[in-house]
């Protein structure tokens, strides 16, 4: 536990009640029964509150519709919810009278002692984190996939083994109110533009999550794509053992920081490189010792990758996961897996067995020919490009929802660059207007549609055998749905009521 300062705090304040929050109220009841736990919300009824009165029976005292300063009247600690922004009044005040302010991964962090996984970037980040947690529980190791994925770090305190393993998606808004979190193993699988609507600029973005690495130590692993050029760029925080992974043997892509992988792509098979392996920090396998048996290579003849230092995993092509971003999604598990110490053996057949991830490329059906395809999880523009990449040609796109400050010209050009790639665009929700004038720019058409109804049944009538109807909105939902996944279920339901219609 790594709460030595929480001992003269009397009373703590959660400001958010979305899942995460309520998550961490109930937590800090379980292990802090002399604390006063209030938790507000500025939305006198939040959605995702839902019945209240087991919070209440908990002796968690609830301030709904309040964002007022006297909250923080005897206050010893504030816990930020992840989706409450750091610039409201409330937690402006608490930072002037010298409260602390953690974030609810932070604080959960510092009352569990497990080995912990964390997961981060702009993209990929739940297939990865999920890809993970499926090869470590598929090899017979204690495993929990926890944070962004749904799963709130905080409702394991207090019910959670030491020895199981935590793999968490960690998205920046985790990790912004980070304070001494210092995951065992720290994973960014790439860096671009988003929530620009949260942070001033790119760079406040790309610091955010930078602190996932600060508090890292020369026992602890730094997993990193080689294959990103803003990765490449940045100064890597903490003191952690780097290990990269790309797309090929070579060292040195970006410059003297991004070193020889230990995991890559060669002659379509992924392999990794036996002497990295050996190079790489014994501390993290002394750790997670009690959690999972190392498995690791035996002495070779040579150092050079790609030559008989050289071990294959699997093939590519046989692997659960297809399109471009997903190899490199398997890369970084397969680097990850292996640096704990797993067999390769295992990373194979967890690649291999993986069920896939909803709502991201999730295939939801064939109707009369034409494949509809669920890629919700697509909230940025760079997400929508790459599932662009999964698919050859006919493609119907479906773009919009919630604007997050960003530029649409990249996805622009890269949907008109072939024509008989994507052969329509259907626009709905806020953004409509911005990505239709983006690609109004490009020499595109699209059509405005408005929702994701009318999108459906536009891209359902123009496309025809072989064609491919992608929901990828390059944009959140929080215009018109709940989140991302009540989207994707909408989209989801449409497909079914189209396949019982064509029967």
């Amino acid at each position: 536990m790594k709460v030595p300062e929480l001992a003269e705090v009397q009373r703590l304040l959660i400001v958010g009640m979305a899942r995460s929050g309520i998550a961490a109220a109930q937590a800090a009841r379980r292990v802090l029964p002399h604390i006063e736990v209030v938790i507000a919300d500025r939305q006198a009824q939040p959605e995702a509150a839902g019945d209240t009165s087991s919070l209440e029976a908990a002796g968690i005292h609830l301030a709904m519709g309040r964002e007022d300063h006297t909250l923080l009247d005897g206050c010893g600690l504030v816990i930020k919810s992840p989706g409450v922004p750091g610039d409201i009044s409330l937690i402006e005040e608490a930072h002037h009278r010298g409260i602390p302010v953690w974030g609810e991964v932070e604080f959960a962090w510092r009352f569990l002692e497990n080995p912990l996984i964390g997961v981060t970037g702009t993209n990929g980040k739940t297939t990865t984190t999920e890809l993970i947690g499926h090869i470590l529980s598929s090899s017979g190791c204690a495993c929990r996939v926890v944070g962004n994925v749904g799963t709130p770090i905080s409702s394991l305190v207090g019910r959670v083994g030491e020895d199981d393993i935590l793999v968490a998606e960690l998205s920046s808004f985790q990790i912004e109110d980070s304070i001494l979190l210092r995951p065992d193993v720290a994973v960014l699988l790439n860096l671009a533009e988003d929530h620009l609507d949260r942070y001033p600029d790119i760079d406040s973005y790309f610091a955010a999550k930078m602190l996932m690495f600060a508090n890292q130590q020369q026992e602890d692993l730094a997993v990193l794509n080689r294959d990103d050029p803003a990765i490449g760029e940045m100064a890597i925080p903490g003191a952690a053992g780097r290990v990269w992974y790309g797309r090929v043997a070579r060292g040195d892509r970006f410059g003297p920081g991004a070193g020889r992988p230990l995991v890559y792509l060669s002659g379509g098979d992924i392999r990794y490189d036996q002497e990295r392996l050996r190079a790489i920090s014994a501390g993290v396998r002394s750790k997670l010792r009690s959690c999972l048996a190392p498995e690791l290579p035996g002495r070779c003849r040579n150092g050079t990758a790609g030559g008989e230092d050289s071990k294959k995993v699997i093939a590519w092509s046989e692997t659960a996961l297809k399109g471009e971003h997903n190899l490199e999604n398997s890369l970084a598990a397969a680097a990850v897996c292996l640096g704990i110490g797993l067999g390769a053996a295992k990373v194979a057949a967890g690649l291999r067995s993986f069920p896939g991830v909803p709502h991201r490329l999730q295939p939801a059906g064939t109707v009369a020919g034409v494949a509809y395809v669920n890629d919700s999880k697509a909230t940025n523009v760079d997400a929508a490009i790459r599932a662009l990449t999964a698919f050859d040609s006919g493609i119907h796109l479906i773009l919009g929802g919630s604007l997050k400050g960003c530029s649409f010209e990249r996805l622009a050009r890269a949907a008109t660059a072939d024509r008989d790639k994507v052969k329509g665009v259907y626009l709905i929700g806020q953004a409509a207007a911005a990505i239709g004038e983006s690609f109004r720019r490009t020499g595109g058409e699209v059509v405005m549609c408005g929702d994701l109804e009318t999108a459906f049944r536009q891209a359902s009538a123009a496309a025809v055998p072989g064609d491919v109807v992608l929901l990828a909105p390059a944009c959140a939902s929080f215009d018109q749905f709940r989140d991302y996944e009540e989207r994707g279920e909408l989209f989801l339901s449409l497909v079914d009521e189209s396949s019982k219609g064509s029967d």
